[in-house]
């Protein structure tokens, strides 16, 4: 909470609609809108679980085109 914030117009709106996103499932952004990479699964929970999920997933596919690739076989 910043003191500053507390007499601008709406601010106590957008603080209730913002709680509502946070807390509810129902509000959350369609699939359809996301990358690909994060349409088949439950989303991570944080930043961090994100990045960690997102590096797994681009090491795996690098690995699948080296494996491909007339280098790998040296």
């Amino acid at each position: 909470w910043i003191p500053g914030h507390s007499d601008v117009h709406g601010n106590e709106e957008a603080d209730k609609q913002a709680k509502r996103a946070a807390e509810s499932r129902m509000n959350d952004s369609s699939r359809q809108l996301l990358p690909h990479y994060l349409q088949r699964e439950a989303l991570p929970l944080s930043i961090s679980a994100l990045k960690q999920m997102h590096d797994k997933q681009t090491r795996a596919h690098w690995g699948r085109l080296w494996r491909k690739s007339p280098r790998y076989a040296r």
